[in-house]
């Protein structure tokens, strides 16, 4: 495979670095996943597991860096760092079991390549988190792809992940209203829309969750120019979170499958609508989980407001059985049940919202800086 072609496809490779944290500091274990893409090739690429090491983060203030560190891999051309708390994960996009179509039928060999978090870069060589007005996590490093020579190395600074919702992207060439290009990501149709998570999934009282994130490969590749890529995977960290915490950030994530579900369901799409209901059904099922953590964790004579938080939360689970009975054991979409569909699915989401700002109203509310001293009016008294 052409060198350019793997340029979006090497920007999702996993981050690997095998040492231990030090004291005071924190790993987040990468893992499972898929890669899919660029454009028609299938089927989809396994990620390989790995890490990142050397991560300060404040769950308080949803901010955090892996520290950059000296004695990393120096590139091809002899002069840009890689931080060693990142090593390079490698990724092999077109091998012999991929398949391509059309113009570019029988080119599937393939070829790995290297990626790093390099210096010189706004983010200097470290990967930045922080969680954004949704409380999706984000995850940005700037990214040095290489291929093993000098000419055909390839920079991408502010490289963005996400446990919010990414859409693929329908292919450059479709984009500006030309056609030949591809409107697919592997096994995803442009238009498709993956959803990450965050929250302790696991239930081990760790932060977890899982990432995604939506590309095109450049025009200048010779090789699936402007075709959409995706990927989706797995983390872990070593971050303590309060359970009441984590699961109102699963709360606010499910907030992010709404306007999919709303989609899928005026648009027709019942499959998708089913899994995107049992997405739902997930994550309050771990929601439900974090609450349990949580009342064992509370002193008897304090768990009176833990009570009300119960019967809300179960109130929304007992609701999304609604829809999801009707999606995957009666005749949908027969009689009422489109309306009943959309009522129980619309009261469900409502009181997860509701429920999501309750709780970070008793945790004292989002993060922010201080507020500026207040401007004193001419002739006001000091």
């Amino acid at each position: 495979m052409n060198r350019t072609a793997h340029f979006c496809l090497a920007l999702f490779a996993c981050f690997s670095a095998p040492a231990l944290a030090a004291a005071g500091q924190h790993t987040f274990s990468l893992h499972g996943g898929h890669f899919f893409g660029p454009g028609p090739i299938v089927p989809d690429t396994p990620l390989p597991d790995g890490s990142i090491r050397g991560i300060a983060f404040d769950l308080a203030k949803l901010e955090g860096v892996a520290a950059f560190s000296e004695g990393g891999k120096v590139l091809s051309d002899g002069k840009t760092t890689s931080n060693a708390n990142i090593d390079a994960g490698a990724l092999e996009i077109g091998g012999k079991q991929s398949e391509l179509k059309g113009e570019n039928k029988g080119r599937t060999e393939g070829k790995t390549f290297w990626l790093y978090a390099v210096a010189g870069g706004p983010n200097e060589g470290r990967e930045r988190y922080r969680f954004d007005a949704d409380y999706n996590m984000v995850w940005t490093v700037d990214i040095g792809l290489d291929p093993g020579f000098a000419e055909g190395i390839v920079r991408v600074n502010g490289f963005e992940l996400t446990t919010g919702p990414r859409k693929v992207p329908l292919s450059l060439q479709s984009a500006a209203g030309k056609p030949g290009g591809y409107d697919k990501a592997g096994s995803f149709k442009s238009g498709s829309m993956l959803v990450g998570r965050v929250g302790d999934f696991d239930a081990d009282g760790f932060l977890d969750g899982t990432i995604v994130a939506t590309a095109n490969v450049p025009m200048q590749a010779d090789l699936l120019p402007g075709a959409p890529v995706a990927n989706k995977r797995g983390f872990h960290t070593d971050i303590p979170i309060d359970p009441l915490f984590a699961m109102e950030l699963t709360l606010h994530g499910i907030g992010n499958l709404r306007p999919l579900v709303k989609e899928t369901l005026t648009g027709g799409h019942l499959d998708q609508l089913t899994e995107w209901l049992k997405d739902v059904q997930e994550r309050l099922a771990a929601a439900r989980a974090n609450y349990e953590a949580a009342f064992i964790a509370t002193p008897p004579a304090k768990r009176a407001d833990l009570q009300e938080l119960k019967w809300r939360l179960e109130s929304i689970r007992e609701m999304i059985y609604i829809p999801l009975a009707f999606m995957t054991t009666y005749n949908f979409p027969a009689g009422n049940a489109p309306n009943s569909v959309i009522d129980a699915t619309t009261r469900a989401f409502d009181k997860a919202q509701l429920l999501a700002a309750w709780l970070e109203k008793r945790r004292g509310g989002r993060p922010h800086a201080a507020a500026p001293e207040p401007v004193q009016k001419k002739g006001a008294k000091k």
